[in-house]
């Protein structure tokens, strides 16, 4: 069950050596200030590889990318990959309007393996 009090929250699992956290809602600088802890624990774990499934996401502006790029530092930190599931056409218009779409590696769909699982909440979605 989702816990969706503000209008925005995440997922995550863990398959194999990747994480996934799938991102849901209006991801803006309130979202940011709030995920962002947690993401930094999750992508803080052992797997290598971290994909972003922006699927859900149905908002998404400056603080969102903020978060993505701070999600990919960290992950580049650790000598992983980080690679983002493309959301919905709003959302990835921003990447296009910002230059950003070639900063990350971007999927057509979830890979069939990271399907997967359950999925656990991870942090609700805000105060």
């Amino acid at each position: 069950m989702r816990a969706d009090v503000s209008g925005f929250g995440l997922w995550d699992r863990a398959v194999g050596a990747t994480t996934v956290l799938e991102l849901f809602g209006e991801i803006d600088i309130e979202a940011r200030l709030v995920l962002g802890p947690a993401v930094e624990r999750m992508i803080d774990r052992e797997a290598p590889e971290v994909v972003v499934d922006l699927r859900p996401v149905t908002f998404m502006d400056a603080g969102g990318l903020r978060l993505l790029d701070e999600v990919q530092d960290g992950v580049a930190a650790r000598g992983g990959t980080l690679r983002l599931v493309r959301g919905r056409r709003g959302v990835m218009r921003l990447f296009r309007l910002t230059g950003l779409d070639s900063a990350f590696t971007v999927l057509d769909r979830l890979p069939p393996p990271l399907t997967d699982g359950d999925q656990e909440l991870a942090v609700p979605g805000g105060p």
